[in-house]
C-alpha cells in the first residue's frame, strides 16, 4: 500500500512536470517548464488547495534518490573532457556561482516559510 502510494504522489509531481512543459510550449515562454510546473505547485501548497501531506511521501523518495538523477549528467560530462580543459575554470565559476545562488536562495525561502508558518501557529493559540 506504501509502495502504490508513493507511486502515485510521483506521479502527480510528474504531472506538475507535464503541465509546466505544456504551459512553456503553448504559450511560448523562455522559462523551463520545470520552473513553470515548481511555480504552480508552489502556489497551490501556499493557496491551500494542494496539501503538503499529500505529496511528502513521493517528494521524499525523490529526494532520498536525487543524486541518482544526476548520473546519466554526470557521465555524459565525461566525453566533454576537451571542452573542460578549455573552458574549465568558467564551468567552474558557473557552478560554484549558480550553487551559492541556489543555496542561499532555498534557504531564505525556507526560513522565511518557517518563520511563517510559526507566526500563524503563534497567533492561531492566542
Amino acid at each position: 500500500m506504501q509502495a502504490i502510494r508513493v507511486i502515485i504522489q510521483m506521479a502527480i509531481l510528474c504531472l506538475f512536470y507535464e503541465i509546466g512543459k505544456w504551459c512553456t510550449a503553448f504559450f511560448h515562454l523562455p522559462i523551463p517548464g520545470s520552473i513553470i510546473g515548481m511555480l504552480l505547485l508552489f502556489l497551490l501548497l501556499l493557496s491551500g488547495v494542494v496539501n503538503e501531506r499529500v505529496l511528502l511521501d513521493g517528494s521524499g523518495f525523490f529526494l532520498r534518490h536525487f543524486s541518482f538523477f544526476f548520473l546519466p549528467l554526470s557521465v555524459s560530462a565525461i566525453v566533454l573532457g576537451p571542452y573542460f580543459i578549455e573552458f574549465g575554470w568558467k564551468l567552474v565559476l558557473i557552478l560554484v556561482g549558480s550553487g551559492v545562488v541556489g543555496f542561499l536562495a532555498t534557504s531564505l525561502s525556507a526560513e522565511v516559510l518557517i518563520r511563517w508558518k510559526e507566526k500563524r501557529k503563534y497567533d492561531r493559540s492566542h
